[in-house]
């Protein structure tokens, strides 16, 4: 290893092994599984960095939560969602083995359809499917300074946005920063989802309760379709304001 290995404890209160290695070194490392002793790993050899977690319960209930939101939401905007969760992602010339396993993944709307295609044909498909058709939803559940470099990373896989979720443990308190991300470029700050029906990082927090209190499936979909119809209504309801001004300046 180039630097020592360091341990932490993250916001939400999951304990992080950090270590940061050659290239030559992780690949190495990626013959270990190291699932067997940690649900959440990330071998990078482009960052020369290795995180290894043992995610918190809150971590896990989190990732939970917004692993039904999206599915519930992606289900009524985009017609179809497909869930990823503990896929490592990798990039096409990354060894095998290697990759970043985020919180949540998905494929969303005519992907999500396409890649459940490749399922029906065969594991090989679907794999085949996972390398060379980029995500179009990633979710951080619990971010910390060894994070940083996993955004451009991201961006180079493809991944068409990122939520990266702000809480802490003792706290009831969430924040969300929605990020656009595109091959080469910074990413973009989001007030609202260009994936998920326009829902913003407020809708998604909010439902956030709902969906921790439900009991049934029944009551989990019905937490996230109150926000989906609200921001329908909000939608409407700018373009009719909308509609007017630009009646005016075709007249003009």
């Amino acid at each position: 290893m180039s630097h020592p290995a360091t341990m932490r404890n993250g916001p939400l209160g999951s304990t992080i092994h950090v270590l940061r290695a050659d290239a030559a070194t992780i690949t190495e490392l990626a013959a270990i599984d190291w699932n067997r002793s940690f649900s959440r790993v990330c071998l990078d050899p482009a960052l020369g960095l290795v995180i290894l977690m043992t995610p918190s319960r809150l971590h896990e209930d989190l990732t939970d939560i917004f692993g039904h939101l999206i599915d519930a939401a992606a289900s009524m905007v985009a017609g179809a969602a497909k869930s990823l969760r503990h896929t490592r992602l990798r990039g096409p010339d990354d060894p095998p083995g290697t990759g970043m396993e985020p919180d949540c993944a998905f494929y969303l709307g005519e992907r999500a359809r396409a890649y459940r295609e490749a399922l029906a044909e065969g594991e090989a498909a679907a794999d085949a499917f996972l390398e060379q058709t980029p995500l179009d939803l990633v979710v951080e559940a619990e971010i910390t300074n060894a994070d940083e470099g996993k955004i451009a990373r991201y961006a180079e896989m493809g991944v068409r946005e990122l939520w990266r979720l702000h809480g802490r443990k003792g706290t009831r308190e969430l924040r969300a920063d929605f990020l656009a991300l595109r091959p080469g470029a910074p990413p973009r700050r989001l007030d609202a989802s260009a994936v998920l029906g326009g829902l913003t990082p407020g809708d998604v927090c909010e439902a956030v309760d709902g969906v921790r209190l439900s009991v049934t499936p029944d009551e989990r979909a019905e937490a996230v379709a109150r926000i989906v119809r609200r921001r329908r209504r909000a939608g409407v309801r700018v373009r009719e304001e909308e509609t007017p001004f630009a009646a005016s300046g075709a007249a003009g």
